[in-house]
């Protein structure tokens, strides 16, 4: 138990599917990054009983319980109840967390509700924590012998108070146990070409290799434990990055392959510019959420029929009509065009059917999934590949983007030097 964590993650849009859960993966993973050890994970509605039952199962494995959620001042946030029946008290009011509440709604110009002070209800001998981005404050209550900590589920709310509050508590459980962790992220390949290059490291028990697969990447996760672990960890990482040579991709943990694109391109001092179909503006969408692509990203074009294509790319009509919008030739014509009338150093391109259903060309049916990416970097030969993912459409879309932004990548980074 000295380094067992428990999330309880509150709210009836989880249990019911109407939202998808982030702060329980994400939490998850900082959980894990730190070291410590992930041995409960629950699900529930806002009911009191609920999440009572939930904290208490927690906290009798756990060192440390996170809730996400239910911290808000309407009649449904139920969780400040909830962890007052788990710890068997009463609910109070704080006289210091009202001020908090006050203070802060007081400060955006914002009216001040009588709901509100529902926000300044603690167990009675818990102790409130500061909000530095909302009005709703943490809370952190003892449980048996666990500390149960209680995090609005607004995810910017979440993320600021875990690193101010949840991460020294997290470290101080996690090390109690020597862990050090590598992380490594791969492009272009799939787990079973990662496992083949990895040869004996693949199938080691100490450090673990743990495998989590990203539409198109595939994380690594280096784990060691006890004496040394650090050192074994990154003697491990060491020789898996030897055998997985240009798939790797420098990263900070979190980052994609856009983090990666962009340094290399922002180091090289180009900027590229995106010609997209198949993929729907996704590209466009996922380099300019990088910090600093302003630096190298210059323009997307989202051109979805064939008029598009000749109108805003100068495809011609005769490429159109003889090869068919879903082929490598036109792939090609859309990156060089793209490029070209732009005047940056490097363009990507894709089209495709993204499905469900086929499409017809010059040549025939199209199945759905099959798409052609294509790389343009002046005073190179335009790259083009084929791709062929027979899966559902907006993952379609998102193995195409990252195959494209891949495909650049490796044509840059073959240079000899800056383009002529």
């Amino acid at each position: 138990m000295s380094a067992a964590v428990g999330l309880v993650l509150v709210g009836a849009e989880l249990v019911e599917g109407r939202t998808q859960d982030g702060n329980g993966a994400w939490l998850a993973r900082r959980i894990t990054e730190e070291g410590a050890t992930l041995a409960s994970w629950s699900v529930v509605p806002d009911v009191e009983g609920e999440i009572a039952t939930a904290v208490r199962a927690a906290a009798e494995r756990c060192a440390l319980v996170l809730v996400s959620g239910g911290l808000g001042p309407t009649e449904d946030d139920r969780t400040r109840a909830g962890l007052a029946r788990a710890a068997g008290v009463p609910l109070v009011e704080d006289a210091a967390a009202w001020r908090f509440v006050v203070d802060t709604l007081t400060r955006r110009g914002r009216e001040i509700l009588p709901m509100q002070r529902r926000q300044a209800l603690l167990p009675e001998g818990a102790r409130w924590l500061a909000n530095p981005v909302g009005t709703a404050p943490a809370l952190s209550v003892r449980v048996g012998t666990s500390e149960v900590l209680a995090l609005p589920g607004v995810p910017q709310e979440l993320s600021a108070l875990f690193e101010t509050e949840g991460l020294p508590r997290l470290r101080a459980l996690a090390g109690r146990v020597p862990t050090a962790l590598e992380l490594l992220l791969t492009v272009g390949l799939t787990e079973t070409e990662v496992a083949r290059r990895l040869g004996p490291l693949a199938l080691s028990t100490e450090p673990a290799i743990g495998w989590y697969p990203h539409q198109g990447e595939v994380e690594l996760s280096i784990r060691a434990h006890g004496p040394g672990a650090s050192e074994r960890a990154r003697a491990a990482a060491a020789a898996a990055r030897g055998s997985l040579g240009d798939a790797l991709l420098d990263v900070a943990p979190g980052e994609r392959i856009e983090h990666a694109l962009v340094a290399l391109l922002s180091a090289q001092g180009f900027r590229v510019a995106t010609a997209e179909s198949i993929t729907g503006g996704l590209i466009a969408r996922m380099l300019t959420r990088v910090p600093g692509a302003s630096a190298v990203f210059s323009a997307g074009f989202v051109t979805y029929d064939e008029a598009a294509k000749q109108r805003d790319l100068g495809v011609p009509a005769a490429l159109l009509a003889r090869c068919g919008a879903l082929s490598r030739e036109v792939a090609v014509a859309m990156a060089e065009g793209v490029r070209e009338r732009v005047g940056v150093e490097c363009a990507v391109a894709t089209t495709g059917v993204a499905g469900p259903g086929e499409q017809s060309g010059p040549a025939g049916a199209v199945p759905a999934g099959t798409a052609f990416v294509a790389a343009s970097v002046k005073g190179r030969p335009t790259r083009v590949e084929r791709l062929f993912v027979p899966l559902g459409r907006e993952l379609v879309q998102r193995r195409v983007a990252v195959a494209a932004l891949d495909l650049l990548r490796r044509s840059v980074l073959s240079l000899p030097s800056g383009p002529g």
